[in-house]
């Protein structure tokens, strides 16, 4: 009697797996896996935003690379900046830096 009132309690298979939830078409099927796709391609190239705050004040790494590359740029036009060492010194107020393995140069904060 037992395995009687079980099995007519539960219900179908398909309201055991998802109950409320109407199944999805095609079409939804289709955009939910590009949302996901776009969801970890942006997961996958996060890039973050970092800040240095130090005795009352805050700056953006990516305006001191930015400030670096301007001044660089102005002393080699046409070169292109492939590699970038940035060392910050806050108690200087000054960052340094070294593009390209060659050319060193510094920033105030």
């Amino acid at each position: 009697m037992k395995r009687k009132a079980n099995a007519e309690s539960t219900g179908t298979s398909q309201e055991k797996r998802h109950p409320g939830r109407p199944p999805m078409t095609a079409e939804e099927r289709e955009t939910a896996a590009k949302l996901r796709a776009a969801k970890k391609e942006k997961a996958d190239n996060l890039r973050p935003e970092l800040f240095l705050q130090y005795q009352g004040s805050e700056i953006a790494i990516s305006d001191l690379v930015e400030n670096a590359k301007n001044e660089f740029h102005s002393v080699k036009k046409r070169t292109l900046v492939t590699d970038m060492k940035l060392y910050i010194k806050p108690e200087e107020h000054m960052a340094y830096y070294v593009i390209n393995d060659t050319y060193e140069g510094k920033i105030p904060l």
